[in-house]
């Protein structure tokens, strides 16, 4: 018994030198966090917007095009302009999509060779622009996030052209693929700089697109405005040669 307590004593002694050594202080234990998996979640967004454009362009046979935005809101008869985008992590999916409808009644008599009394009753456009994209963020910094886009932008147009009261439709369209990038730049406080550039081809010889604009952020939704040209080439052979479709933009972006 005396042993034990003896070997007590000295285990005591020795644990009360190695506290004095240490300068009294005994090193905290650190808690075990576990560690915890973030899991990257979906992100939506969509926007409706009034693209102020004019369109130009020239046939194959030499006639040009030429529509004001107040030509074409004059003749408006339907339109939609809107996109929506999916992102997860790096990776955004979307689709921007132009609705254009515009038409006439003139019932206006025709000139020779077409005939005496021949009149042309209604005059009618339909167009459709679909561009659908897939994205990757490949720079994302204090200011300024970068993505590198592919996609494709797919048009349509059909004419309608009424002549004593009998209509007479055509249709025409290509689909090109496109590869660019967008971003956006952020200024001091909720404003920001957002822009896009995409090059392609496939039915076109080449098509091309540009917007830049400012934008400014809610809490659930972005005001945008700016500017976007959107250009045509069609290859030879086509009924038309070219295509331009340009104008200030403004619009409103909501999340969710």
């Amino acid at each position: 018994m005396k042993i034990n307590k003896m070997l007590s004593s000295i285990a005591l002694l020795a644990i009360a030198g190695n506290v004095a050594m240490a300068g009294g202080d005994i090193a905290p234990v650190e808690p075990v966090v576990p560690e915890v998996v973030v899991v990257d979640s979906w992100n939506y967004s969509a926007a409706i917007y009034v693209f102020a454009a004019g369109i130009e362009g020239e046939m194959a046979n030499g006639a040009e095009i030429d529509m004001s935005f107040s030509d074409i809101m004059d003749n408006l008869d339907m339109t939609f302009m809107g996109n929506f985008q999916a992102q997860k992590g790096k990776w955004t999916f979307g689709s921007d999509f132009i609705y254009l409808k515009i038409g006439d009644k003139p019932n206006t008599l025709l000139p020779p060779p077409l005939g005496i009394g021949t009149t042309l009753t209604n005059v009618q456009m339909k167009s459709w622009i679909v561009t659908p994209t897939v994205a990757y963020r490949v720079m994302e910094s204090e200011n300024l996030d970068l993505d590198v886009l592919a996609g494709a932008r797919y048009l349509k147009m059909e004419p309608t052209i009424g002549i004593d009261n009998i209509n007479h439709t055509d249709s025409g369209s290509v689909t090109d693929g496109i590869v660019g990038v967008r971003g956006q730049y952020d200024l001091d406080g909720k404003w920001y700089i957002p822009f896009q550039v995409d090059v392609g081809g496939g039915d076109s010889d080449v098509i091309w697109q540009a917007f830049a604009g400012v934008g400014y952020e809610y809490e659930n939704f972005d005001l945008i405005a700016g500017y976007r040209h959107m250009d045509w080439d069609f290859d030879s052979g086509e009924a038309m040669k070219d295509l331009s479709i340009s104008g200030p933009i403004i619009g409103a972006k909501f999340k969710f």
